[in-house]
């Protein structure tokens, strides 16, 4: 599935409220805004839901909160909507829908219907407030079409680029690869190391092929990458990531590389591994290039741009760096507009005119966010006389 919309509500009505107007996406988008102008916040609200769908419980949720997220909008046919509501820690509506048919709806008193496939019917249901029906509903039998929700929800991937993506961590596990895939989330980033293990014993040369191909494409010629002890006697059985650049005798370990460097050879050890095992369904990445220098930027996202135009992964990034943003091309563009509490998003599939207009200026695509044209255009007279 890929996610085509998101609509947002937290607080309506109140006097802290905080809304994402219709969040339209494609299959490469990057967010450009100013900072806290909602970027991170419009990220971490889709990793919520998603991890609600995979089976997380509603602890800390004292807001009243709504969701709307439409898949697949091409197809109305075969177009999904899901709806949550949630009002202190109670599920007061959610509702599961594909084309016209509604296979889930429950109500504020927790009580609903589902479709079942084998009985052909809608059966009548209770489930606890606190309880998402969609995940704890699943049955292959009765509901698969409860599956690619899950599914969605549960091979999301998120990273922050500008955190250390693991590299103060280290692999402390000495059982065997079955084992330490029971014992990780290979969602979080800080188990790099492990997710490299997992991937080597896995796909063998494959994975550290694509991975130094990729680094190799990015301005860093390595040999080898790989896992080895760590020099410290109280932590005999640890393990941590080197790189064997190809103009240095000796083997650079994970603590001695450049942060720019690590988050480069994380973000993509992590991404590799997910499409070549056949996980992500969608893979968001926040500050995307922070702390590498435009060329290395520029690469790492032409690299993600080609993964995710072969058709395995959605990809939605962030980013407020004008190096960045010239550099991605303005189709894959949303940029925030945000008053107040409201969040709206510019982009190709809301404003196509203003985008097609811009190719005229000669400017570069920075200015397109920073002159503000995003929002406004051309004025009725600038038009005329760049027409005459």
């Amino acid at each position: 599935m890929r996610l085509d919309v998101l609509e947002y509500h937290q607080n309506e009505g109140l006097p802290n409220s905080w809304q994402i107007e219709r969040c339209e996406f494609g299959d490469i988008n990057l967010i450009v805004g100013k900072n806290a102008s909602g970027k991170t916040r419009i990220l971490n609200r889709i990793v919520l839901l998603a991890n609600l769908l995979a089976g997380d419980d509603l602890k800390g949720f004292a807001s009243k909160i709504y969701w709307k997220l439409i898949f697949d909008s091409t197809n109305i046919k075969e177009q999904k909507v899901y709806i949550l509501e949630i009002d202190r820690l109670k599920i007061i509506r959610e509702e599961f829908t594909i084309g016209t048919k509604t296979y889930l709806q429950r109500n504020q008193k927790s009580e609903g219907t589902i479709w079942a496939k084998e009985l052909a019917k809608d059966m009548k249901f209770q489930t606890p407030f606190n309880q998402i029906a969609a995940s704890n509903r699943r049955d292959l039998i009765q509901h698969p079409f409860l599956e690619d929700l899950y599914e969605w929800a549960d091979s999301l991937r998120f990273y922050q680029f500008g955190t250390d993506l693991g590299k103060g961590s280290v692999d402390t596990f000495s059982g065997r690869i079955e084992e330490l895939k029971e014992f990780i989330n290979d969602k979080d980033a800080d188990f790099v190391v492990e997710i490299f293990r997992i991937g080597q014993e896995e796909l063998g040369d494959k994975f550290t092929n694509a991975i130094k191909s990729d680094m190799y494409s990015i301005g860093y010629d390595i040999s080898d990458v790989g896992t080895q002890a760590l020099h410290d006697e109280s932590m005999k059985s640890a393990r941590l990531l080197y790189v064997q650049e190809s103009d240095l005798q000796a083997k650079t370990e994970q603590f001695m590389m450049s942060q720019g460097m690590f988050r480069a050879l994380s973000l993509i050890i992590q991404v590799n591994y997910s499409l070549l095992a056949g996980k992500p369904s969608c893979i968001l990445i926040d500050d995307i290039g922070e702390g590498l220098d435009f060329e290395r930027s520029s690469e790492l996202i032409k690299i993600l741009i080609e993964k995710a135009k072969s058709g395995a992964v959605q990809i939605i990034m962030t980013t407020n760096d004008r190096f960045v943003m010239n550099g991605v091309p303005l189709e894959y563009w949303s940029v925030i507009d945000r008053q107040a509490g409201l969040v709206k998003l510019h982009n190709i599939q809301n404003s196509k005119d203003i985008f097609e207009q811009f190719k005229f200026t000669g400017l570069n695509n920075f200015d397109f966010f920073s002159t503000g044209f995003y929002a406004t255009g051309f004025s009725d007279q600038e038009e005329a006389v760049l027409e005459s």
